[in-house]
């Protein structure tokens, strides 16, 4: 059947599509509904009827009647670490395969991560991710969302104590030891780290397992200065621990653009990388690998932890704790010595 065009002042609807496929008005809704149950042969027609009027499906519409929007609030607070875009940027194409999409929001750390969460749920979102961030508001208040019928899981963080929260990251306590072994392994007996926001749960299991680690041997940072997960911190303490006379042989980043920082510092005080000191970050992000750092690290499972959490936010069973995905060593060439 073919019907001439709408007007143009004529905005094409369902019912529109369900006369012109000759199907009913719940078919042409399924059709354009990932997972729903419709045969073959009535899709093809929908689908062909649709592209004949113009038709796009009105997601607003649709998510009244079902009640399912498809969105998941994605909540950052920094976006000054390359690792965080591209967590983002792949977290949002894994919720577009799986027919979902995102919601971006970002969060002040000097507001209560709660207003951020009740500005989400005005989009009628189903789930919400939040990324690292400083989380001012009481566990208790993102316990009462979850409740409240939207799951909110915490990724690449942990709030220590409150196994209630969904959560899953990298084992940055683990990834914290094995920097330290391996520094030690290349001869390094002045080992300092350079640290991020000293709020977050990255930072400190990453210090924690780090110097627990030295501490097995005898041994503790000679320094560990701690401010945040920038670039120019890093650069900027590498300059403050020689100025203060400090000389280490080893530096571990808190992640990979810090390291980026200490690495240029190291240059300009005219220090040879790994000859006089190795430095290994976190994270894993593509700036590492280039070719005027060739960074080594401990990349994060990203691929696998987003995989993870979209799972958990599809079947939800808080009190499990957080789950954890180890490192991965990337050995490039600012350690010296050969790989373990």
């Amino acid at each position: 059947m073919n019907r001439p065009p709408a007007p143009p002042d004529h905005r094409v609807t369902s019912i529109d599509v369900s006369r012109e496929a000759g199907v009913s008005q719940s078919a042409v809704s399924r059709a354009f509904t990932p997972g729903a149950r419709i045969s073959p042969e009535t899709r093809r027609r929908v689908l062909e009827a649709a592209e004949r009027l113009g038709y796009r499906p009105n997601a607003i519409a649709r998510s009244l009647s079902t009640r399912r929007s498809g969105i998941v609030a994605l909540i950052v607070g920094d976006l000054h670490n390359p690792f965080y875009p591209q967590a983002l940027s792949q977290m949002a194409q894994a919720l577009e395969a799986g027919g979902r999409r995102a919601l971006l929001l970002t969060h002040d750390a000097g507001r209560d991560v709660q207003e951020t969460l009740d500005a989400a749920r005005a989009y009628q979102i189903e789930a919400a991710i939040v990324f690292p961030t400083r989380l001012n508001s009481t566990p208790p208040s993102l316990g009462d969302v979850s409740r409240g019928g939207i799951p909110v899981l915490l990724f690449n963080r942990r709030l220590p104590g409150h196994d209630d929260l969904l959560s899953v990251a990298c084992d940055n306590h683990a990834g914290g030891r094995l920097a330290a072994q391996i520094l030690y392994g290349s001869g390094a007996r002045r080992l300092a780290f350079i640290g991020g926001d000293p709020e977050t749960s990255t930072h400190q299991d990453r210090l924690r397992g780090f110097s627990e680690w030295l501490a097995g041997v005898g041994l503790s940072p000679v320094a560990a200065p701690a401010r945040a997960f920038h670039y120019d911190w890093g650069f900027q303490a590498t300059l403050d621990l020689h100025a203060a006379g400090e000389r280490p042989d080893a530096i571990f980043g808190a992640n990979d653009i810090v390291a980026i920082g200490v690495l240029d510092a190291l240059r300009l005080l005219g220090r040879r990388v790994p000859e006089e000191v190795s430095v290994i970050g976190f994270d894993g992000i593509q700036e590492g690998g280039r070719v005027a750092y060739r960074l080594t690290t401990i990349r994060q499972p990203l691929e696998a932890m987003i995989e993870d959490a979209l799972r958990t936010l599809d079947d939800p069973r808080p009190g499990s704790g957080p789950r954890l995905h180890p490192g991965e060593l990337v050995w490039r060439g600012t350690v010296r010595g050969n790989p373990p």
